[in-house]
Parts: structure tokens; C-alpha cells; sequence
């Protein structure tokens, strides 16, 4: 070897152990190797919160309201709540009860017929037209309307509003098959 290269590494070496000795070790570091000082704790949990002698006020949920639903979806009545869900209010029910029924007549052995069609045997204002079990008829006896000879003019004996009186049962059916659409014709004029 040359002098040249011998003075060159000695020069290094020299060099190498003045920086060695005199400065701090300034490579980086994993933290295992870390000085003490410097490594990571473990995360402790915060302190948990002191806690107060005054009330915590809590926020009113917001009102439940709702809106009526379309009745083209929905029956009457039901209506749907700003929550979610589905219930039934008497403001939403759009139902309208039917007129009371009117006593039209009363008709064989006592029977009250009504203006909605249907019929009772217990209306006290036609129990006082026919002696029960008599067989008598609540009508007049008109002799030209007794079609079986029997000495009782029977409902469905009756001429009725033919004849200016009150309607038949049978006259009543047609007035509601004419009104509901299931009867048709000359007959509903």
C-alpha cells in the first residue's frame, strides 16, 4: 500500500472516532431503542368528569303531529304521525253516519217499514195498528185490494202509491234498486 492511502485511512479513521466520541448519537431510533425520556407511554383515559350538583337540563323531544292520509290510500280516519307511525284521529274520519231512519209505514202484522228500506216488528207506533196474533193487517180493509179473498189486505196485496196510499214493500225495493243502479229501466221513471 502506498502512503498516500495509508494517510488517506488514517486521516478517516481519525476523523470517524472524533465524531464517534464528541457528538450525540443523532440516527434515528425505534422505540425500543429510545432513550427512556423520550418513549411513548401507553394511552391513559381522560380523568372522568367531575360531576355537577346542578340538574343537566335535557332537550324536549320535538311534538308529534300528523296530517291526514289520502283516501284514495288510506280509510277514513287514519292518520300519519310525524314519527313514523300510523293511527287513527276522529279529525281525519270523514265518515257521516246515515240519517236516523223515518217510519214510512207499517205493515202487515205490525211491521214498521222505514225510509232506508229496512223493517221492525218491536216499533212501538205500529204495535197499536194490529191486535197480535190476529192476523190482521195495520192497513184498511178495502175489499178491492184483497187479492186472495181472505178478508185481510196483506202488504203485498196493497195498490199503494198507485192508489195515493203509502208505498208498498215491493214499490220500496224498486225505489232502491232504481236508486242503486242494479235495476234499470222504464220501471225507475
Amino acid at each position: 500500500m502506498n502512503l498516500k492511502h495509508f494517510f488517506l485511512a488514517a486521516v478517516s479513521i481519525s476523523a470517524l472516532a472524533v465524531t464517534a466520541c464528541g457528538t450525540e448519537d443523532t440516527s434515528p431510533q425505534t422505540p425500543e431503542s429510545a432513550p427512556s425520556s423520550l418513549a411513548s407511554s401507553p394511552a391513559s383515559p381522560p380523568p372522568p368528569p367531575v360531576p355537577s350538583s346542578e340538574p343537566v337540563a335535557v332537550p324536549a323531544p320535538p311534538p308529534v303531529t300528523f296530517e291526514c292520509g289520502d283516501l284514495s290510500v288510506y280509510q277514513s280516519g287514519t292518520a300519519l304521525y310525524s314519527d313514523g307511525t300510523v293511527g287513527y284521529e276522529a279529525e281525519c274520519d270523514t265518515y257521516v253516519p246515515p240519517a236516523e231512519p223515518v217510519l214510512q209505514y207499517c205493515d202487515y202484522g205490525g211491521v214498521a217499514v222505514y225510509t232506508d228500506g229496512s223493517s221492525s216488528t218491536t216499533d212501538p207506533a205500529c204495535a197499536s195498528t194490529v191486535d197480535p196474533g190476529s192476523g190482521a193487517s195495520g192497513y184498511p180493509y178495502d175489499p178491492s185490494q184483497d187479492r186472495n179473498g181472505d178478508g185481510v189486505v196483506n202488504g203485498y196485496e196493497r195498490c199503494g202509491l198507485a192508489c195515493g196510499e203509502d208505498p208498498t214493500s215491493g214499490e220500496i225495493q224498486l225505489q232502491y234498486g232504481c236508486e242503486q243502479g242494479y235495476i234499470t229501466g222504464p220501471e225507475c221513471n
